[in-house]
């Protein structure tokens, strides 16, 4: 038994102090672009440092879209079927693909009333006509809802109302290339073609609008939505693995709530042996947590235990960290090894993040981006139903991976018959749309490393001046001696 002389601390204990700002250095000129995990020789890059946590409640497919637009990058949770955690998978990917390979294409024999049935069935408005009715078949034209009558053409076949005098891109490869394309000819879709007129893949113009309108989205090469996905390190779960990388998932992440195992090194080394995915392990909260990772081969490290809004494992199992120190710990040992010629691993928090003030401390002390829960699961995207309390106000449902709602029982290592609970699960306040309210978080964390006199995370690592804080001063800086406008009180749920 040893009893360390140093105390934990949180997140919460923790400002970051004002440093000369210069004048090239405001908000306005602040990155928040960050390394997510080694890629190769380089890292796979977020325009924002945001993951969404691999839990029920949070990351859906809907969230993990709309945040991959907004530049961060969803983690969707293994406590799901093999089929289903694919299934999101494909629809993150197919959401915004650049050259399009996976839409439906009709055959010119086919009835209208089947097209309708399609059109209802998968919500698209356009296809492609081959000779074949398959994708890579010959390109005769296009149908589009605008081509006929869905109440009185049923009866009718599709080459009757197809437009022949289709405009395509032949053996077009570059994207900017057929976005001038399409806006050359004034149309929102263009098909690419083989010199011999095969049907090579589709171009759409809302696919172009939405990255103007996004241009920070988390995108890979071919222009697609990146999606991360959970495994844990069980045996069984390497089918999953399998499966995800046969969606093309661009990232994995081990779940699991104690990463420094035998089994969380097995899994690394598995998965390196059977493809070049990149790796994010954890969690761990020591440096020689951290060291055994590094060593495994992980491409990055997740840094928290035992202090999500809802985790209980703390109090439970005794085990785990406050999160500042668990962060300081475990940056230490990174830059350690940086120095001694190893790899520098970006760190992700996981845990202990109340707010914008808190993930700002979190990216101070060294995390390279942080995994949010509570946070994200109050936006409509997320997949909790809308709960509305006694006097009117809206609430998500949320519930941890550890609760009984959820059990995931390969992330706390628990076999079926002997688990117990390790979360609880509740409501929390419903803050609208992500695209409301991750801007916002953007915009608190520009100002914060203006503020600091760093115009990136990197740059806040190295000169970030933190103090801790008295619960005297922690209580000045809150809100006090003033009773809330009654649209702020029920806002905040109070």
């Amino acid at each position: 038994m040893r009893i360390l002389e140093t105390e934990s601390i949180s997140l919460q204990e923790l400002r970051l102090l004002p440093r000369h700002t210069p004048a090239d250095a405001g908000m306005a000129h602040v990155s928040l672009r960050t390394r997510l995990c080694a890629l190769g020789n380089g890292h796979l890059e977020l325009g924002l440092p945001v993951l969404s946590a691999a839990m029920q409640a949070v990351s859906g497919p809907d969230l993990a879209i709309a945040l991959a637009q907004l530049g961060g990058i969803g983690v969707l949770p293994l406590s799901q079927s093999i089929d289903a955690q694919c299934q999101a998978a494909a629809q993150v990917k197919r959401y915004k693909a650049g050259f399009q390979t996976d839409i439906v294409t009709l055959s010119p024999a086919q009835r209208l009333s089947e097209v309708v049935s399609l059109m209802r069935a998968t919500g698209f408005a356009t296809f492609p006509v081959t000779d074949t009715g398959l994708f890579h078949g010959r390109l005769l034209g296009v149908l589009t809802d605008k081509d006929f009558d869905p109440r009185g053409d049923g009866a009718a076949r599709v080459a009757d109302r197809m437009r022949k005098d289709v405009q395509v891109g032949v053996e077009t490869h570059d994207l900017n290339a057929a976005n001038q394309l399409m806006i050359d000819y004034g149309r929102g879709f263009l098909p690419i073609v083989s010199e011999a007129g095969t049907l090579l893949s589709v171009v759409f113009k809302k696919d172009r609008d939405k990255h103007l309108h996004h241009p920070d989205e988390t995108v890979d090469s071919d222009r697609r939505l990146r999606i991360a996905a959970a495994v844990s390190t069980h045996p069984e779960d390497r089918e999953r693995t399998e499966a995800l990388l046969e969606q093309e998932v661009d990232v994995l992440v081990i779940d699991a709530s104690d990463g420094h195992t035998a089994f969380q090194a097995e899994m690394i080394e598995w998965v390196k042996a059977i493809g070049d995915v990149p790796v994010v392990a954890g969690n761990v909260v020591t440096a020689e947590g951290f060291d055994f990772l590094a060593d495994a081969g992980a491409d990055a490290v997740k840094v928290g235990m035992g202090v999500g809004s809802g985790c209980t494992t703390q109090s439970l199992k005794a085990t785990g960290r406050g999160q500042a120190t668990a962060l300081m710990d475990v940056a230490a040992a990174r830059e350690r090894r940086r120095q001694a010629g190893g790899r520098d691993l970006p760190l992700i928090a996981d845990g202990g993040l109340a707010g914008p003030a808190a993930i700002v401390v979190a990216l101070a002390l060294g995390a390279d981006s942080v995994m949010l829960g509570n946070l994200l699961a109050r936006f409509s995207e997320s997949p909790g139903q809308l709960v509305r309390g006694h006097r009117g106000e809206l609430f998500k449902e949320y519930w941890m991976e550890g609760s009984k709602r959820a059990a995931n029982t390969r992330r706390y290592a628990h076999a079926t018959r002997d688990f117990f609970e390790e979360g609880v699960e509740g409501l929390v306040p419903h803050a609208g749309s992500i695209f409301d309210g991750v801007p916002v978080l953007e915009r608190a964390l520009r100002s914060a490393l203006a503020t600091a006199g760093c115009t990136t995370l990197r740059a806040l690592h190295r000169g970030a001046l933190l103090e801790r804080q008295s619960p005297a001063s922690l209580g000045d800086s809150a809100v006090h001696d003033l009773e809330l406008a009654p649209t702020r009180a029920a806002a905040s749920g109070g």
